[in-house]
């Protein structure tokens, strides 16, 4: 059986929805202005153009970052139980750190964290030049 105060709480959680939903709507400006299509971020207005290439390191560090948090939670919980998993807990977590730390150890490899350097190319000839 549902409990009275699970239907309070979703009851109320659908109230405040579309409270903000509807607010959020009388207080839009209806009248289109140019400066309400214009792209404004913490009190900065943008200048130049918005194609910025970002290096792919930038990308290969969030990826790598977001992987080794999950690996934090997973590790705290199982920090909690560890008493309870026993040894076949620890046989599992331990084969999880070391596929994570082959993974960090190839992500070393291939370069991903070398920020200020340039890559060089595996073959030593200019792939634009042309040989006659």
């Amino acid at each position: 059986m549902i409990s009275t105060s699970f239907i309070v709480y979703f009851i109320a959680i659908i109230l405040l929805t579309f409270t903000m939903v509807f607010v959020s709507h009388l207080l839009n400006p209806k009248v289109p202005k140019r400066t309400n299509n214009e792209p404004f971020e913490s009190g900065i207005v943008g200048q130049g153009s918005t194609d910025i290439r970002w290096n792919i390191n930038y990308f290969l560090v969030a990826i790598s970052f977001v992987i080794f948090d999950i690996e934090a939670v997973f590790l705290y919980v199982w920090s909690i139980v560890v008493m309870e998993a026993g040894w076949h807990g620890f046989f599992i977590t331990s084969f999880f750190i070391f596929i994570l730390l082959i993974a960090l150890l190839y992500e070393i490899k291939q370069g991903a964290f070398l920020w200020g350097e340039k890559m060089q190319p595996k073959n030593n000839q200019n792939q634009f030049s042309k040989e006659t």
